[in-house]
């Protein structure tokens, strides 16, 4: 008897099981988040504002997923942002790994983020992204919030 491998899951689909994963991986302080999206190939997960959020973006072709705390408002903000998570790079890298950097990305937008391989798209490995999503807003999401408020 042949068993068939699972084909991997539709984009929206794969993308659509990340929000409750996410809140199964995080304390109960944290689980209050908004989602926006899925779009295309990504999914934000947000609080207060949803230019400030969490991302998750599938780049099939580069065959990586993007992991990262976006900040896309006023240009002023999102530096004042980087700067803030910036003072706590030595933290953030002993806590999530040397692959995390933060910079000045597109339209005066800046990030936290890291690329992962992206493997098949399988429940198992939305699990396992999620554990790594719900892990970058345990360490930056308290970060995130020692600053103004919007």
């Amino acid at each position: 008897m042949t068993v068939k491998a699972a084909r991997p899951l539709p984009t929206r689909e794969f993308l659509n099981l990340l929000p409750d994963l996410v809140r199964e991986a995080l304390p109960p302080e944290l689980k209050d988040f908004q989602v926006r999206g899925p779009m295309f190939s990504l999914i934000g997960f947000y609080y207060e504002d949803p230019k400030v959020h969490y991302e998750v973006w599938l780049q099939s072709r580069l065959r990586r997923v993007e992991i990262g705390l976006h900040f896309e408002g006023p240009a002023s903000a999102n530096l004042q942002g980087l700067e803030r998570v910036s003072q706590h790079a030595d933290e953030i890298v002993q806590r999530l790994g040397p692959g995390v950097e933060g910079e000045l990305w597109d339209k005066g937008w800046t990030r936290v983020h890291e690329g992962i391989p992206l493997e098949e798209r399988t429940p198992e490995y939305a699990r396992r992204l999620a554990t790594r999503v719900a892990a970058f807003i345990e360490v930056l999401e308290p970060i995130r919030r020692s600053g103004p408020r919007p």
